[in-house]
């Protein structure tokens, strides 16, 4: 499978990414080599109380003291970019942007089996 965080990954100044389902679970994590160890930590919190916040917002930048986030959500949940103090935003809204398409084609197996069996069977 080819990378399709690469592009993301690519622009100076992203730390990492995550993507958080609706459930609050961390599905999966990129980061860089050297944000690695507070990537694992992101990886292990669980989001849904933040999830439940963002309730119908479907992009915002938070902006803290030694990083910035930023979030798209779509249709399975929440992209989340983590990103420095000089990272371009607008080229990451526009990665992300071109991101969402294949990010809503990934599903896990179980969920197409069953879509696949409603169709065939139903």
């Amino acid at each position: 499978m080819k990378d399709i965080f690469k592009e993301v990954m690519g622009i100076e100044g992203v730390r990492g990414l995550l993507i958080v389902s609706n459930g609050g679970g961390v599905t999966l994590a990129k980061s860089s080599p050297d944000f690695k160890s507070e990537a694992e930590r992101l990886e292990k919190i669980s989001w849904l109380p933040f999830m439940t916040e963002m309730g119908g917002i479907k992009d915002a930048e938070l902006i803290y003291d030694s990083a910035r986030f930023y979030i798209k959500k779509f249709e399975d949940g929440y992209l989340i970019v983590i990103i420095g103090d000089n990272a371009p935003i607008s080229m990451v809204r526009l990665n992300c942007e071109v991101l969402l398409p294949s990010l809503s084609k990934m599903q896990p197996t179980s969920k197409k089996i069953g879509n696949l069996l409603r169709k065939k069977i139903f």
